[in-house]
């Protein structure tokens, strides 16, 4: 593939990709809101956003019986907040099943008890799970669905496994189509590309341990530096992180189909000569802001190595 007809494809996709248009329903979060995250332990002072980098974004559904609902609701930063709503208008499309979404305020911030009712989520401030360090869902960065169909699995000593919820210990075996049996249906597995598309790419399905099937993100870098960034410039920084990786996808199919695409950080890193863009960005923010509002570049640093 020509350098030439990449280039071309670069500013093609910035016009017709950013800010995709959506059926979903994107709001702020009401002051009544915001002090009922706080009540349920789901919003704190601490927390690396606080509630005016976060937006609603409300969405149709399909659940497992075939029904539609209207009443979806997840709670992530207000940079990716388009690109959720991009999700889950395709989740739609698709007809891929959801058991429920609300706010996990409604469970008081318990991710157990959230899983256990198979919600899908994303904003709380918590820890990861077993440890000291944030998760990026307190960055509003990090989305689960339908957990009871993507259960969480941690692995003992003897590698013995613990699945969470419990009940997602049926879900063990990952195939859909199985001899004698029914078509399984809610699988994340079937929905990497929707989340990747859009921003997501990292997927616990790729761990090794724990494997936490219910769970996309964006890297724990990115998650640093977007909830410093003012709004403006995080939003941008995202835009040009979709429109980077949808550039590879396009341009480098087999590199994208074996998940071996870098992303829009590595890039941004490279030509920094940055260790970790988070870092430069807090000794020169203007460095990186400069930086994202350069035109892309076209390379073979697409496809890691």
């Amino acid at each position: 593939m020509s350098t030439h007809w990449f280039k071309t494809l670069i500013p093609a996709l910035i016009c017709n990709s950013l800010l995709p248009v959506s059926a979903a329903n994107i709001t702020e979060i009401s002051g009544k809101d915001c002090r009922a995250m706080t009540d349920a332990g789901v919003m704190s002072s601490a927390a690396p956003v606080q509630c005016d980098r976060l937006r609603q974004v409300q969405f149709k559904y399909i659940d497992f019986q075939g029904q539609q609902h209207n009443n979806g609701s997840i709670v992530v930063m207000d940079a990716v907040s388009p690109y959720v709503a991009a999700i889950f208008d395709r989740l739609y499309e698709l007809e891929f099943p959801i058991n429920k979404a609300q706010p996990i305020r409604h469970y008081q911030g318990d991710d157990d008890l959230s899983m256990a009712d198979n919600n899908t989520s994303a904003f709380n401030y918590r820890p990861i799970a077993g440890k000291r360090s944030l998760s990026v869902h307190a960055y509003g960065l990090a989305i689960d669905i339908n957990p009871k169909q993507n259960p969480f699995v941690e692995f003992g000593e003897e590698g013995s496994a613990r699945f969470k919820p419990d009940d997602g210990a049926k879900y063990a075996n990952r195939m859909k189509f199985r001899y004698g049996k029914d078509e399984r249906q809610g699988f994340a597995e079937d929905v990497i590309s929707t989340f990747a598309d859009n921003g997501f790419l990292y997927w616990g399905g790729f761990w090794n341990t724990p494997i936490d099937y219910q769970h996309f993100q964006v890297s724990r870098n990115m998650a640093n530096l977007m909830s410093v960034m003012p709004t403006d410039n995080a939003s941008q920084f995202f835009d040009n992180y979709v429109t980077w990786y949808q550039s590879c996808k396009a341009s480098y199919p087999k590199a994208y189909a074996q998940h071996k695409v870098n992303d829009y950080v590595y890039y941004l890193e490279t030509k920094l000569n940055s260790e970790s863009l988070s870092k430069t960005f807090n000794q020169s923010p203007e460095k990186v802001i400069a930086a994202i509002k350069l035109p892309l570049q076209v390379s073979p640093i697409c496809v890691k190595g």
